[in-house]
């Protein structure tokens, strides 16, 4: 058992630090390491924090003589002979991180005294130190700590913090997505609906184990496609390189028109286009009995109704008029490529045997187990678009189950990798209606 020996502070020494030392034969403790320090009556949790600077008698810092006689002396009293410890030393210091009386974790308001003995903690006492959730399900472990030691401390999520809302944030490459992959997995696990936006993309392949090569305990991402716990892919797009992923598309009628008038209208100086054609858009909307319209039928009623005609449904007989001029820039973008993204309305593919598969219905994007959707760079104008079509079928969804008293609907996960894309929209009214659909 590694044993460290706590040596008298410094001037120099933070309040929330002690030093250790250890023999120079005993085996290197990393950095991170958790401790548990006896220091009677009381017991600490401490986490190393500088790690094996090994020092001699000759060593002039960070031991002075005073220190370094005191240093010998404790060893001595501890049953090691001088002659095997002095030539050669190994000194840590560790933070402070709690008190753990009575099985309470509680704010280290005192601290160790010299001479405490401290010892690598083990996975309970890491468990119950860091409040770490109880590890009663194998299906929502999510990674394990970097460091406890000899011992594996896996950490779970828990369940209750899925029905939150949860953000993420750090640097690059600290792990943001290998996280959400995590939680993921997790929720799917647990049998409920996850539907995870790729705009990287990230997460094409979590139908494979995970080759992280750093871990003796490698965290198998593999979903079973046969049950409910399976791994589906879905895109917006009909060049998607993966050949499994599904197109899915939107339905205009189901949109917010102010999301969808400024996703066609969202260059600088278009606003006005966008107010005009989300007006007409509902005005439209509200004209249709069955509620069922498609996009393509929107754009054949603005190019053959005129502008007298849209006046008068727009604004009866008040007098007011559409303007002329910005109708007339609205009918030649409608006509511009690019202008409407191709996953508006989808229609059934038309072609040979293997074509892409086409989804029938968004509502199987619902299904139980993990589905990933790919947001590619040329749809990234509908990327708020489309979110805005899933958040109102979820909210939906859930409202008619509460409704129904429904137990067999499942809950619903939705996680947005690299959301950050949403709120930095080209368009200002774009990134408002989105930005309040999440909220």
């Amino acid at each position: 058992m590694t044993e460290l020996i706590q040596i008298a502070d410094d001037q120099g020494t933070p309040i929330s630090i002690v030093r250790l030392i250890a023999k120079g034969d005993t085996e290197l403790i990393p950095l991170f390491t958790y401790l548990v320090g006896d220091s009677p009556p009381d017991r600490f949790f401490l986490q190393i924090s500088a790690a094996n600077r090994n020092l001699s008698r000759f060593s002039p810092h960070p031991l002075d003589t005073i220190t370094l006689a005191q240093m010998l002396s404790l060893l001595e009293d501890k049953g090691y002979e001088k002659d095997a410890i002095v030539a050669n030393i190994t000194y840590y210091e560790a933070t402070i991180e709690a008190l753990i009386n009575d099985a309470a974790i509680e704010t280290p308001y005192i601290r160790p005294t010299t001479g405490a003995l401290h010892r690598l903690a083990d996975s309970a006492a890491i468990t119950h130190a860091l409040s770490l959730p109880d590890a009663d399900d194998t299906r929502t472990r999510i990674g394990s700590l970097a460091r406890s030691g000899d011992t594996e401390v896996a950490v779970h999520v828990n369940r209750d913090n899925l029905d939150h809302h949860l953000l993420v944030a750090g640097a690059t490459g600290s792990g943001k997505s290998h996280l959400l992959s995590n939680l993921a997995h997790a929720a799917a696990a647990l049998n409920r609906c996850v539907i995870l936006f790729d705009h990287k993309p990230d997460h094409q392949n979590h139908h494979e184990t995970n080759p992280h090569p750093n871990t003796q305990y490698p965290r198998a991402f593999t979903l079973n496609a046969d049950t409910s716990e399976g791994v589906r892919y879905w895109t917006l797009d009909d060049q998607d390189p993966n050949p499994e992923a599904v197109l899915v598309g939107a339905r205009s009628s189901e949109l917010d028109p102010a999301i969808l008038s400024s996703t066609i209208f969202h260059r600088g100086g278009e606003e006005l286009q966008a107010e005009t054609f989300e007006h007409i858009a509902s005005a439209y909307s509200d004209d249709q009995e069955s509620g069922n319209w498609t996009i393509h039928d929107l754009l054949a009623h603005i190019r053959t109704t005129n502008d007298g005609q849209l006046s008068k449904r727009l604004y009866g007989d008040s007098g007011g008029k559409v303007h002329g001029a910005t109708m007339q820039a609205i009918r030649r973008k409608l006509n511009m490529p690019g202008r409407i993204p191709p996953f508006l309305d989808r229609r059934p593919p038309q072609g040979l045997l293997g074509t892409r598969k086409n989804a029938g219905d968004i509502n199987e994007l619902f299904a139980p187990g993990l589905n990933v959707l790919r947001i590619s760079d040329s749809n990234a104008r509908g990327y708020a678009l489309f979110l805005d079509q899933l958040l109102s079928r979820a909210s939906s969804l859930r409202s008619e189950a509460t409704l129904r008293s429904a137990s067999n609907v499942a809950e619903i996960e939705m996680v947005i990798d690299e959301a950050s894309d949403i709120f930095q929209a080209e368009s200002r009214r774009l990134r408002d209606a989105a930005t309040g659909m999440l909220a």
